[in-house]
């Protein structure tokens, strides 16, 4: 189910594109996000790449994508 989530998620992403595009990372269970295009990165790689406050990215937890 967090998979087919997930799947709809990035659909969702795709469908957004320009200036109004958005990003949802989903934050794992081994303390890693997954990214919209399948990319795995640590948080602190995360925190670099998109620095607190950055627009239209989004994160949510694994549990959180579950619903």
């Amino acid at each position: 189910m967090q998979r087919e989530l997930e799947r709809r998620l990035r659909r969702l992403e795709v469908a957004s594109s320009g200036r109004g595009k958005i990003e949802i990372w989903i934050t794992q269970e081994d303390g890693t996000l997954s990214g919209p295009n399948g990319e795995h990165l640590t948080e602190g790689a995360f925190l670099r790449l998109h620095p607190p406050g950055s627009p239209d990215v989004f994160v949510v937890s694994a549990t959180d994508s579950e619903l």
